[in-house]
């Protein structure tokens, strides 16, 4: 209620104050007015006194363009080692695991029977040796190892991972 009341004291009392004396070309503002009087808003010189120079937001200069950016050079391809011994590589297979009874024997066809080798997860380098044993039915690119040697070089859910059988 008390708003109300200041409003209507209030909005007359501007409107006498600020109502024009002199006629139209009074350059007091008006109730909806505030700060320079428009006509002069837009005229620079007269705010400032300054004359008045043209200002392009472009700039000066016409058009310019970018230099194309250098182009790199990659270096030459970086030849990725797995492992630390130069044992040779006498088969790739996927690897696998199953609880059998001997720990130390990997059931694999690609190689000899009673072979000790180095058995290499491709993905991230880590090995364990064991002797080759031949596997009745078993796939010549599966080689299947005890699920312990396994825990070793790859997570159990992870099978089957590529391997790499050194000699």
């Amino acid at each position: 209620m008390w708003a109300s009341v200041i409003t209507l004291l209030a909005l007359p009392t501007i409107w006498l104050v600020n109502r024009d004396e002199a006629g139209p070309s009074s350059s007091r503002p008006n109730v909806a007015a505030v700060g320079l009087d428009p006509g002069e808003a837009d005229n620079p010189a007269a705010v400032s006194g300054a004359p008045v120079t043209e200002l392009d937001p472009m700039g000066a200069s016409g058009a310019m363009y970018l230099e194309p950016a250098t182009t790199v050079v990659p270096p030459a391809s970086v030849v990725v080692v797995v492992g630390t011994t130069p044992d040779d590589a006498i088969a790739t297979a996927r690897g696998t695991f199953r609880r059998h009874g001997d720990v130390d024997v990997c059931l694999f066809n690609g190689a000899p029977g009673g072979e000790d080798v180095t058995v290499v997860n491709v993905a991230n380098g880590r090995s364990i040796e064991c002797t080759t044993r031949s596997f009745q039915g078993g796939d010549d690119l599966m080689l299947t190892m005890h699920f312990t040697r396994f825990q070793k070089i790859a997570d159990l859910t992870a099978a089957p991972i590529h391997l790499e059988i050194r000699q």
